[in-house]
């Protein structure tokens, strides 16, 4: 074989491991997830009237002209409201994360979710999620009202809003049977799907934040795609879906306050 022959041949060989360590390297950077915030608020009952003591410091109640102004500031400095369901699509691959993703969620299923909460989400057309005691829908506990299935399945079908599991009972899960957690969790879901039909994510929100290492290894091997139990700041680029967090937003906290709270997570 010719001088000329043999240099051709080593020409496109180095050619085709270029282009190939291009494709694998390209291919790996392109499958990377981005090093993006997650943020995802988290509010409780709503009043019209902010009382002068509070047994809870303030922390689970707020007023509906506070929770307008946080989504009013929130969209104007960029951020995305989105849904779980999205965040699963965008975890998965199947859609873009936006830039500045965020999310906001309820816990207990108060009607007020409903009554002063909906009305804002359908003005701004903004996706939420309701975590919901099952034992307590329709019911009146020591005057506070809590959401009947009928507004449950109104804000499902609007496309805003996605009904979750805060269980059964609502107690503290990590001091009972891990049995007893995932009868609850069942039978939660199975009055949900009842009500408003078959739901293809499954969700649940831990009542106090009460959990233990099996209580997480014991859901997730019984279909709960989501379980969400702790403080804190979630990055997308390593994100738990058995591990979720949230920032806990108390009484008339501003947007511009849950932005700096954002931005303080490093």
């Amino acid at each position: 074989m010719s001088t000329r022959k043999k240099m051709i041949i080593v020409c496109v060989i180095i050619i085709v491991i270029v282009i190939t360590t291009g494709m694998i390297f390209g291919s790996k950077k392109d499958n990377e997830k981005p090093d993006v915030k997650i943020p995802i608020l988290l509010y409780h009952n709503f009043v019209t009237t902010v009382p002068e003591s509070d047994p809870d410091n303030f922390n689970y109640i707020n007023t509906p002209q506070s929770f307008e102004e946080n989504v009013k500031t929130l969209i104007e400095n960029g951020y995305t409201i989105m849904s779980i369901k999205e965040l699963a699509l965008a975890n998965s691959g199947k859609m873009k994360l936006p830039d500045k993703p965020i999310l906001i969620t309820f816990d207990d299923g108060y009607y007020s979710n409903y009554e002063y909460i909906y009305p804002i989400l359908q003005k701004y057309q903004v996706k939420t999620s309701i975590s919901i005691v099952t034992d307590k829908i329709g019911q009146e506990i020591n005057g506070i009202k809590y959401l009947g299935w009928e507004e449950c399945l109104e804000m499902q079908n609007s496309g805003l809003v996605e009904i979750c599991s805060h269980s059964k009972k609502h107690v503290f899960y990590d001091k009972r049977s891990v049995r007893e957690l995932r009868d609850d969790v069942k039978e939660s879901y199975k009055q949900i799907e009842e009500h408003l039909g078959k739901q293809e994510l499954k969700v649940f929100a831990y009542p106090y934040g009460a959990y233990t290492a099996e209580t997480v290894r014991t859901l997730k091997n019984t279909g709960i795609d989501f379980q969400i139990y702790d403080i804190g700041m979630n990055y997308f680029k390593n994100l738990d879906k058995n591990a979720i967090k949230r920032i806990n937003i108390p009484c008339e906290m501003t947007g511009k306050e849950i932005i700096e709270e954002i931005e303080a997570y490093k």
